[in-house]
């Protein structure tokens, strides 16, 4: 079978198709068809987001979730269903169409859903802080609304065009807004102290620049590999099986083995009319799987121990294989001894190394790393590296600025801290994301070594070349753009909070997939609140 892993610079992978591999197999293959299903019914869902007669219609309600205790609900009208129609619109802008875009029906009901949670969260935060809207804030709010204006004064007869019900709709909608604006107010009257603005504008001042070589694991070498697997070589034997899963209850898996055991029905019809996994419609058949693979689909590897013992056509008692799920096998081919001759093995050796024995890599590669290092402290780092059979790079300069934080202003991400280089090597690019290469490089003086440092599928050692300071221009930049970003962050960090609060109950998905099923949807006409949205905001807002 060929290896999971990408290549850093291609992101292919880099083996070869081996066809006649056994199969790592479907570790919990009944959820295979739940997740079809669950395709099916999102795409259902985003098609019928225009039109679904019924839902949210006047007088419905539907609930989500709740914050403590008050529900977030789905109604016509509603903040919820309005911005489920702004994000569809905002899609739609993007070109992208509800033909080509179904999958996405679930991120927009929820992040719509999210956006009520929190505007919810904000509403009752700051009602029970004691902050109060009078009647006459109220008016002063419609007064102000360039909908009832003429000539840039207030006209209380196109006001009063609106129906009673309308009327009492925008003063509550009003009212709501009032208590969203008194919460961003606060927020944003907070300011970072100088001291604070001073130290973060000091991040970019150290810039250094390294020599490195770096030394993949995908570059383990194959007599390694070999030897391994043959120390291993019972996790690489494969056997034929094929199984029958059933998720109702462990009563039916064994009624369904009785029958089978009695000759009333074949192990192939039984598994086409009962098994719930993804071998059903093959009549159970898993082909072959290596032996480590079949092991991960029980519960306990003792179980898999038994069945792997039977002899050739012997069926196996019945499993728990999961949480809600049973299954029994059939031996269609016993295990066979690994051929480390063969490409495919050594491919699906090599990937259970990156998966599961990552550590053997690594030591491997930390040892060159050190005996490199052992030789530079003599030889000079690029000398020592070159005779390593490693390729030396130069890159930086670098600045403190671990995980790049950003901002949204003027419609796009914003960088606080503007790298002063960038670097091709994917090698690199992870380094600049690595706290522990972050540490390493700003506590070396220049002409030291590093230590090994793992980066990604890699280990990576450098020698410090240069060290220089950032102008005051660029230090001036920060400190007048780190205000902004920290107002953002406070936003973030105060929504995150919201949905983490054990206040938010959150039952999106269980409704989510109650409300969208296919036949719920059959039975829909038109509507809704989802199409009748004209606004182009570019997301929810809670405010």
């Amino acid at each position: 079978m060929a290896s999971l892993r990408k290549t850093p610079d291609t992101g292919a992978s880099n083996k070869a198709d081996p066809k006649n591999a056994p199969k790592r197999g479907i570790k919990n293959p009944f959820i295979y068809a739940g997740t079809i299903v669950i395709l099916i019914i999102t795409i259902i869902a985003f098609v019928f987001i225009p039109s679904m007669g019924g839902l949210g219609s006047s007088g419905s309600k539907l609930s989500f979730g709740s914050w403590d205790g008050k529900p977030i609900s789905y109604e016509s009208g509603s903040y919820f269903a309005n911005q489920v129609a702004q994000i569809n619109n905002y899609l739609k802008q993007q070109g992208m169409s509800e033909e080509n875009f179904q999958l996405y029906a679930y991120q927009v009901w929820n992040l719509a859903f999210q956006s009520s949670a929190i505007r919810t969260a904000i509403l009752e935060t700051v009602k029970s802080s004691g902050f109060k809207v009078t009647e006459a804030g109220i008016d002063e709010a419609i007064a102000a609304d360039s909908s009832f204006q003429v000539n840039g004064v207030f006209s209380i007869e196109k006001y009063n065009t609106l129906p009673k019900s309308e009327q009492l709709s925008l003063r509550k909608s009003t009212e709501e807004d009032l208590f969203i604006r008194r919460y961003y107010e606060d927020l944003y009257s907070s300011a970072p102290s100088t001291g604070e603005i001073a130290f973060v504008a000091s991040m970019i001042k150290p810039q250094r620049s390294i020599t490195y070589a770096s030394l993949s694991l995908d570059e383990y070498p194959k007599e390694n590999i070999v030897a391994w697997g043959k120390e291993n070589a019972d996790l690489f034997k494969s056997l034929n099986v094929s199984r029958i899963t059933l998720t109702s209850s462990e009563s039916d898996a064994k009624k369904v083995l009785q029958q089978v055991s009695e000759n009333k029905l074949s192990f192939e019809d039984a598994a086409k009319s009962h098994s719930q996994d993804a071998y059903a419609d093959k009549g159970g058949d898993a082909g072959d799987i290596f032996y480590y693979s079949f092991e991960e689909s029980f519960l306990n590897a003792s179980d898999a121990q038994e069945v792997a013992a039977l002899a050739k056509g012997g069926i196996s008692k019945v499993y728990k294989v999961a949480d809600k799920a049973w299954a029994f096998f059939k031996m269609n081919a016993g295990p066979s001894d690994p051929d480390f001759s063969s490409e495919a093995t050594l491919n699906e050796v090599e990937a259970y190394l990156f998966e599961k024995e990552r550590g053997t890599l690594e030591s491997w590669a930390i040892a060159k790393a050190t005996s490199l290092l052992a030789s530079a402290e003599t030889n000079g780092f690029e000398k020592s590296a070159k005779q390593a059979g490693l390729k030396v790079g130069n890159a930086g300069p670098f600045i403190l600025n671990l995980g790049n934080p950003t901002f949204y202003a003027y419609n796009q991400q914003i960088p606080l801290l503007q790298t002063p280089s960038s670097s091709q090597d994917f090698v690199i690019q992870s380094a600049e994301k690595d706290e522990g290469f972050m540490s390493e490089l700003f506590t070396r003086k220049k002409g030291e070594l590093s230590r090994p440092l793992v980066i990604g599928d890699a280990v990576l050692v450098f020698q410090v070349t240069s060290d220089t300071e950032a102008s005051e221009d660029d230090g001036a930049m920060v400190q007048f753009m780190y205000p902004y970003f920290y107002q953002e962050s406070l936003d973030s960090n105060a929504r995150t909070a919201f949905l983490k609060s054990p206040k938010f109950k959150d039952d999106f998905t269980s409704t989510f997939f109650k409300v969208f099923q296919p036949s719920s949807n059959k039975e829909s006409g038109t509507d809704q609140a989802a199409s009748s949205s004209t606004s182009t905001e570019p997301a929810p807002s809670s405010n």
